[in-house]
């Protein structure tokens, strides 16, 4: 089945007015701005490592409070966890490892939503994990919060 890539944003998850203008602008384009042809063009953080299956890159909008946001974005255009190789997952963790020993990454969170967008609130279709970084616990008792899904 061929996919529909000019759906590959939902402009309701957007969480920042920047990232609904940049949204618009890809909905208009009719394209899927994680794929490899067109990331470097509507992505403005540079590709830090790719591999065979994936490409780590800083998440052009970070989650309110994070230390760091990294995405790690399939090259190949799937959406759903079951169209991923095995040998995607091998590379995934040792793309995280890398991550955390380069900016010495002592605790964090990650997490992959994929499927329906209907189901989990993700800004692109296209499949896509998420490290993230919160700041060390202070007296503050603010926790940052992420979208999973819907209860």
């Amino acid at each position: 089945m061929k996919k529909n890539l000019s759906k590959s944003v939902i402009l309701k998850s957007a969480r920042t007015e920047a990232q609904k203008n940049k949204m618009k602008k890809i909905l208009k384009a009719g394209i899927c701005p994680f794929c490899p042809t067109y990331l470097e063009k509507y992505h403005d953080n540079p590709i830090e490592k790719k591999g065979k299956f994936w490409v780590v890159t800083k998440n052009d909008y970070p989650y309110e409070g994070s230390r760091y946001h990294y995405l790690f974005i399939s090259k190949k255009h799937v959406e759903h966890i079951e169209e991923l190789e095995s040998k995607a997952f091998a590379e995934l963790v040792n793309l995280i490892k890398w991550l955390t020993k380069k900016h010495k990454i002592v605790g964090g969170g990650f997490f992959m939503r994929f499927g329906d967008y209907k189901h989990t609130g993700a800004s692109v279709t296209h499949l896509h994990a998420h490290l993230i970084v919160g700041k060390k616990k202070d007296k503050r008792k603010d926790i940052l919060n992420v979208p999973l899904g819907y209860k």
